[in-house]
């Protein structure tokens, strides 16, 4: 008796030990979710997509979108999806959310720790944006990683001790000397390559940010709009010394 006993509490912790793993949101939870994603939010960092594209390479014949950024309570990557062979042959990359983009439309898809987030740009960057938080076992996770990717308010009004004249450089997507790393970030986005010295004891970082706002063909072709940034960004100390108008340095095929 003890020893079937015995047998079925250890079949028991067999059966339930999935459902410890895969730990949900409760409906509670999930509706303050929901509430947290309503509206207009802003991006705290770039969001590319993989997107298969109808024969006519355009918007309208987008016929599916994947996410590829991952946020965790604790960080973000893009790296390991980026990393993993694309499910159809002529899936794309889009590379067109930036920091301080605005998204709406919000709508979650809750699958035990992950839970995907859907939102559309705002015209005209109106196309789909996926994204997954991942490790989430409860709503203060869930806000966490919130909080990594999105503002309710536009960057620049996060800061009102920042100099009014880069506040409205942010707002226009416009740099200037002397901003910081993290100023100039929220305008150019991530950096395809960045590179580090250090010239009389000080850090020197060059910067060389994103030259097209859109699609990264599967071929390495880039398909999309300039965006207009200059070619090199030169910071001493943390804080733009200046820019160079350069010729575009070709971007990492195979993303």
């Amino acid at each position: 008796m003890q020893l079937r006993l015995r047998t079925g509490v250890a079949l028991l912790a067999v059966l339930l030990a999935p459902l410890a793993v895969r730990a949900e949101l409760s409906k509670q939870e999930r509706d303050a979710a929901r509430t947290m994603i309503a509206g207009t939010l802003y991006l705290r960092l770039d969001v590319p997509c993989r997107y298969g594209r109808g024969r006519w390479g355009i918007a309208k014949a987008i016929h599916h979108v994947e996410s590829l950024l991952e946020v965790s309570p604790e960080g973000y990557s893009v790296e390991r999806k980026l990393a993993l062979p694309a499910k159809h042959k002529k899936d794309d990359v889009y590379w067109g959310f930036f920091p301080n983009d605005a998204v709406r439309y919000g709508k979650l898809l809750f699958d035990g720790e992950t839970v995907q987030v859907w939102m559309e740009g705002v015209s005209p960057n109106d196309y789909e944006m996926i994204l997954d938080f991942i490790h989430i076992q409860n709503l203060d996770d869930f806000t966490k990683a919130f909080n990594r990717i999105f503002s309710k308010i536009p960057l620049q009004n996060e800061h009102p001790e920042w100099p009014d004249e880069v506040r409205q450089a942010i707002a226009g997507r416009r740099l200037i000397a002397g901003m910081t790393e993290e100023q100039a970030f929220i305008v150019v986005g991530s950096p395809v390559k960045v590179t580090t010295a250090e010239e009389n004891g000080i850090r020197a970082e060059t910067w060389v940010p994103r030259q097209d706002r859109g699609f990264v063909t599967s071929w390495g072709q880039t398909e999309g709009m300039p965006t207009g940034f200059p070619a090199l960004l030169r910071f001493s100390g943390g804080r733009l010394q200046g820019t160079e108008q350069t010729p575009s340095v070709p971007e990492a095929k195979g993303n």
